[in-house]
């Protein structure tokens, strides 16, 4: 299998340019998140004029294969004998910045329904979104016909961005989002995570640093509020009483869900916030490659591996792969799971939660 990085050029209608070698590349590949990478170029390399140009793309090549394509997002550099640094944001950050409107078929000014309200399997309604604000944007992107993976979920939108209410529900039912280019157009599919064979010290030897943690719930049991105000309210209570059982405790939660439709069920907010609430438990590491376990053959970005580290044996997704090309080679380390102790780690993730409940606020 081919290790050699390369980078394809094309300009803004997706056209090709030329392929590019760099003098050295940090590449970061992620599960149902903005894939990136950055490569440094000399200032008087061919290709800078059309590397910089406004609207120039660039696809990432390694192992046989574009991994992802994007926007040329910056383009740093220094001279007057220097480097230029390109930097490439994956074309999934378009689900960041396209919006679910109410009615994606309407003008903005004639948005006649609060929300625009998704509901049945994940696969479903995430694709159900996708097309119908695809076809309000005009664009040549579609999605790929669908096979109704996935739990039964719901979501609603109202301007929110198509990724703040899809991703979640994707990575809940271990559904990774791929993107295909045919010309000038873009086709959107899942794919479902696979289960690497074998247990993970069995795959790549002796594990070196790693860390773990392990929480107890924070809901055992969910009122869902409904549709109405007052003693009219709609109340909807479901009790996880096994889990009761097992960490003798009761802790009650409160979801808001007044925007649904009249008439529908309540039970899918619920399970989410049990789901949420639930114990969690999470390894995380970076890996070697090995002959057993090998990127691009033996797995890949949002696949899962069998763990047994500390008291914890589980399985962890994939959620990373970084790969650094420079003139001593290219070495590719896998990352596994999202426990992490790092304060900053963890403020992010914060961060990005609380922007979302904001997001969703704004919006009402």
């Amino acid at each position: 299998m081919d290790d050699a990085v390369s980078f394809v050029i094309y300009d803004k209608v997706d056209a090709f340019r030329r392929l590019v070698v760099a003098k050295s590349s940090s590449t970061t590949l992620l599960r149902n998140e903005v894939s990136f990478t950055e490569f440094l170029l000399d200032a008087d390399h061919p290709a800078l004029p059309e590397a910089t140009a406004p609207g120039a793309r660039c696809g990432f090549r390694f192992r046989g294969r574009e991994w992802f394509r994007g926007r040329v997002a910056a383009t740093p550099g220094h001279g007057p004998v220097g480097e230029t640094t390109i930097r490439v944001e994956g074309d999934v950050r378009k689900l960041w910045d396209w919006h679910g409107r109410p009615v994606p078929s309407a003008a903005v000014t004639a948005q006649d329904e609060e929300y625009a309200r998704y509901s049945g399997p994940t696969e479903t309604i995430a694709k159900a979104a996708m097309t119908a604000n695809f076809a309000r944007l005009g664009v040549a992107w579609s999605v790929a016909p669908d096979l109704g993976r996935g739990a039964s979920a719901r979501m609603e939108f109202r301007f929110h961005p198509l990724a703040d209410k899809i991703v979640p529900l994707l990575d809940a039912a271990d559904l990774i989002l791929e993107l295909a280019y045919v010309d000038d157009a873009v086709i959107v599919d899942v794919r479902e995570a696979v289960l690497v064979a074998g247990v993970l010290s069995d795959l790549t030897g002796k594990l070196e640093a790693y860390s773990w943690t392990r929480d107890a719930p924070t809901a055992t049991r969910v009122i869902v509020g409904g549709r109405g105000e007052g003693v009219d309210r709609e109340f909807f209570e479901k009790v996880n009483g096994d889990l009761e059982s097992e960490w003798g405790d009761i802790i009650e939660s409160f979801v808001d869900a007044r925007n649904t439709e009249e008439g529908s069920s309540l039970e899918p907010d619920a399970d989410e916030a049990l789901a949420a609430g639930g114990p969690t438990a999470g390894v995380s590491m970076d890996l070697i490659e090995t002959d057993a376990f090998r990127f691009a053959q033996h797995f890949l970005v949002g696949d899962r591996v069998r763990v047994k580290v500390g008291p914890l044996d589980q399985l962890e997704a994939i959620t990373q792969v970084r790969i650094d090309d420079n003139p001593d080679g290219v070495v590719v380390t896998p990352k596994l799971g999202t426990a992490d102790d790092d304060p900053d780690v963890q403020l992010g993730r914060q961060v990005a939660l609380l922007a979302r409940g904001a997001r969703d606020e704004k919006r009402r």
